[in-house]
């Protein structure tokens, strides 16, 4: 009798295995303009290839677009008839600073549209374009944003063409802007081509039904922008600083004791300009809010600072003028305490906060009328005193969401602390505090100072990061206001957090689409403040979308889908029983022996591996003397002036801080200050202690750098660097950011440093995590654009070893997969074509399995059982 359940559960995982895919956002396509060199522009061949579709009568094109750079000219997108060579454009040109045009020619002969638009409705904005191309001469249409312009039609054309359609650079039209697009279509009488551009890497351009409709050369992917946090400003005072986003200015603004600093979304830069008079409060923790109602960025003090003195003023941001506002104070500090501005009541309150070893669990309201801090009262559940927490609001503000942070339930810090995983929801209304849910945490982590509501109101963004830690990493993350349920978002940002007047914020900027993390990091012993700005684009996406391109299909696609499922499972396991058959009577004749054409220390092999590098055999060249020879791929290893392999005089902190320093040293940097080695490496310490300590590392680490010619570690500036003498001396690390510095578009001749394996692949700790994504960032963009060219010149042996490489860090990689079974194909290895079925099936399955099981639990209602 078949298990219902049973039954059920892996009835769940096809069909979801089967939808999806679906469920991924579209992303977009960066163009590289006139500001990098012609060879590295980028160009998009629309249908490239010979199966070019047939349009007839007119040809529709939409698409959004997003300039980024102003004053230039460029293509956008080109039409051919390659019948008799007619050309057709969509440019872009700058006319001036308060006006650009975008123009609809017939290449080399007349103009037929032109739409002018000013400048800051165009730069660094999303807007829908539509063009219209009359084959019959009757009308074009091209509308950009929200004018709309007609037109003669072309009129010399066919009335049906095949025509050849590309965006950016075409063979001797060089000039492009840099500009993006996304959602683009093409339509026709009867046809409909849609390309949602949710690739990371590679060439290939899909369409919305998967299947490969174009090509790219030097693409820059979106994609790549809504996982990667990127660091847009920063600066440095050596005094308290306070920061808020003001959307309607499009500004950042920071407030110190003397200046203000404002970052300029639309141009990404900082200006700073002082005061107009002096800063009526004497500022200690920086806490700012911004009133809606008049524009003014107030600065407050809640505490610790002398009765009568003014603990709350109000800047004009236009005249940078303060005013004095009022002397309201309450009678303990309240460190990282929560501020939310009340547009609809024009009031401004506060949560929570932590002084006088005391934890608080009180909302308090400025009245400005009789300056003082009001109580304010709400029934329902009880929040636990806490500080460190998050709050966001409803769209309309209604509703307050109390997000997690550091307490207890008698508020008294002497019997210990607790870290929170859970979620409030407040009333301001009826003034009434409903818990949604509460669950243990995985690791003990606070949240930033602000959530933001998502979209659909269903989830809620916060940064969690690991505050006790000298040194920890901020993450993103999305939080069911339902159930909890988190999702991590995006990679980490390195944070300095070892100070409690360190601040981390989180804002969402609409009109640029756009995460902004604001970072204030605390210096004590320097007694220095580091602002930084960085950007994430929305819509965020997870590590798991990283990964291969997954096509999306269309509910009438479906059933295609399924049966090309089963049709690959049926010939996987016809294959698989054949060859098995034939194994038993060729092992005794010809077993297969795994040939690795990496060079340096071996690596422990799994089925894939074996996959890419057996079979046909390949010639390896022999082992050179390993003489000055520093490995950080793979396993990390050194050999010193004699060739022999002195890893072993590396404790694990002194490697942990070579490395360290390593990295921060190649590609031209500058190294690692002393006092961040004393933050990192010795947090505990007194900084007497800390600098002897540090000394007696520095000094074991010149013996062990003395078994190698050319390389030296200096201390110049305040920093310690490593210096190598790249003739003496061989480091991969230095070798290949050189290389790819010079040549970003060339990697060919670091194929056997990769093959050895992932950056420091046998080191765990979190302060190489982005060093690592990087490196695998860069492998997984560069590489498998050489895929192609390499097959198409029949070097089967590079295609395998590229794929090795690329397999090695995305088992389920669908380009990598491909190329690894068609070249087993052409060189008849069958047997090694049918191990690369079953082990990518093994992978699929297992990956799977996680994630259904999961969601199986949900559906099923065991998930809640389990909480309890």
């Amino acid at each position: 009798m078949i298990d219902s359940t049973k039954y059920r559960y892996h009835l769940l995982v096809f069909i979801i295995m089967v939808l999806v895919a679906s469920r991924l956002n579209a992303q977009g396509l960066q163009f590289y303009g006139n500001k990098v060199p012609i060879e590295q522009r980028t160009s998009y061949r629309l249908f490239d290839g010979e199966r070019r579709p047939a349009f007839t009568g007119h040809i529709d094109i939409e698409f959004d677009l997003r300039i980024s750079q102003s004053s230039t000219f460029g293509y956008l997108f080109h039409l051919i008839d390659p019948a008799n060579g007619e050309a057709y454009s969509l440019t872009y040109s700058y006319v001036n600073d308060s006006s650009s045009s975008f123009n609809f020619n017939t290449e080399g002969k007349v103009n037929h549209i032109s739409i002018s638009l000013s400048n800051d409705s165009i730069i660094s904005q999303w807007m829908p374009v539509k063009l219209r191309i009359d084959f019959l001469g009757e009308e074009s249409v091209l509308s950009v944003a929200d004018k709309v312009k007609r037109g003669v039609g072309v009129g010399n054309l066919p009335k049906q063409i095949q025509p050849l359609m590309s965006f950016g650079r075409r063979e001797h039209l060089v000039d492009v802007p840099a500009f993006a697009i996304r959602h683009l279509k093409v339509k026709g009488e009867t046809q409909f081509y849609s390309f949602e551009f949710k690739e990371n890497s590679g060439n290939d351009v899909h369409d919305s039904n998967g299947r490969v409709q174009g090509r790219v050369d030097n693409p820059y992917w979106l994609i790549n922008d809504s996982y990667h946090w990127t660091k847009v400003a920063a600066f440095t005072t050596p005094q308290c600083i306070g920061s808020k986003f003001y959307e309607k200015r499009q500004e950042v603004v920071f407030i110190t004791p003397d200046s203000l600093f404002t970052y300029l979304t639309d141009k990404r830069q900082v200006v700073k300009k002082p005061y107009a008079n002096k800063q009526p409060v004497s500022m200690l923790l920086g806490t700012s809010f911004i009133n809606e109602a008049n524009g003014e960025v107030y600065a407050y003090e809640i505490n610790n600072l002398p009765v009568g003195s003014t603990t709350i003023a109000a800047l004009n941001l236009d005249t940078r003028v303060w005013r004095p506002v009022g002397k309201a104070y309450t009678k303990v500090q309240l460190h990282h305490h929560n501020g939310f501005w009340d547009g609809a009541n024009n009031r401004y309150i506060v949560f929570g906060g932590f002084g006088n070893r005391l934890y608080s669990n009180k909302f308090l309201m400025y009245n400005e009328t009789t300056d003082q801090w009001d109580t304010l009262q709400f029934k329902g559940d009880t929040i636990t005193p806490r500080f460190f927490s998050s709050m966001g609001s409803s769209r309309g503000g209604d509703y307050l969401y109390i997000y997690g942070g550091v307490g207890n339930e008698s508020g008294d810090q002497s019997i210990g602390h607790n870290y929170y995983n859970d979620l409030y929801r407040v009333d301001l209304k009826h003034q009434e505090i409903k818990r949604n849910w509460s669950h243990p945490l995985e690791e003990k982590c606070v949240p930033s100072g602000q959530m933001l509501l998502s979209k659909d109101e269903k989830s809620l963004y916060v940064i969690r990061y690991a505050e006790y830690k000298k040194t920890a990493s901020l993450r993103l993350y999305k939080i069911s206001i339902e159930n909890g349920e988190v999702e991590q978002l995006g990679d980490s940002i390195p944070f300095a957090s070892g100070s409690i007047a360190s601040t981390v914020s989180l804002y969402h900027n609409s009109v640029l689409s756009e995460f902004y993390c604001v970072t204030e990091e605390f210096n004590e012993q320097a007694k220095l403040v580091e602002a930084a700005v960085y950007t994430l684009a929305d819509s965020p996406v997870g590590r798991a979308d990283m990964g291969s391109y997954l096509f999306k299909t269309k509910t009438t696609e479906e059933w295609k889908v399924v049966l090309w499922i089963g049709a690959l499972l049926f010939i996987s396991g016809g294959i698989g029983g054949f060859w098995y058959s034939r194994r038993k009577q060729r092992r005794k004749l010809s077993p297969v022996v795994p040939v690795m054409v990496y060079e340096g220390n071996p690596i422990k092999e799994n089925l894939l591996d074996k996959l890419v590098t057996s079979g046909t055999p390949v010639p390896v060249s022999h082992k050179r003397t390993e003489i000055n020879q520093i490995y950080v791929y793979g396993i990390f290893t050194i050999y010193n002036r004699d060739g022999r392999d002195v890893t072993y005089l590396f404790s694990n902190k002194l490697r942990l801080i070579f490395l360290y320093i390593l990295l921060n040293s190649a590609e031209e940097g500058e190294g690692v200050s002393s006092s961040l080695l004393n933050d990192i490496f010795w947090p505990d310490k007194r900084e007497d202690k800390a600098k002897n300590l540090k000394g007696v590392t520095i000094s074991n680490l010149r013996k062990v750098l003395a078994e190698l010619d050319g390389i030296k570690l200096v201390y110049d500036k305040g920093a310690f660097k490593i210096e190598i003498e790249e003739n003496l001396c061989f480091c991969d690390y230095y070798r290949l950011s050189a290389h790819l510095r010079k040549h970003p578009q060339s990697c060919e001749l670091f194929l056997s440093i990769w093959e050895r394996g992932r950056l420091l692949e046998n080191i765990d700790h979190s302060l190489f995590d982005k060093y690592k994504q990087n490196s695998e960032d860069t492998v997984l963009s560069l590489l498998p654009k050489d895929l192609a060219n390499y097959y198409q010149r029949n070097e089967f042996r590079n295609v395998l070893r590229i794929c090795f490489i690329i397999l090695k860090r995305d088992p389920l990689n669908e380009l990598a997969l491909g190329y690894s079974m068609r070249s087993y194909k052409r060189l008849n290895d069958f047997e090694s074509l049918s191990k690369i079925y079953s082990a990518s099936s093994s992978n699929i399955v297992k990956v799977w399995e996680r994630i259904m099981r999961k969601l199986w639990m949900i559906y099923s209602g065991r998930e809640l059982a389990l909480m309890r």
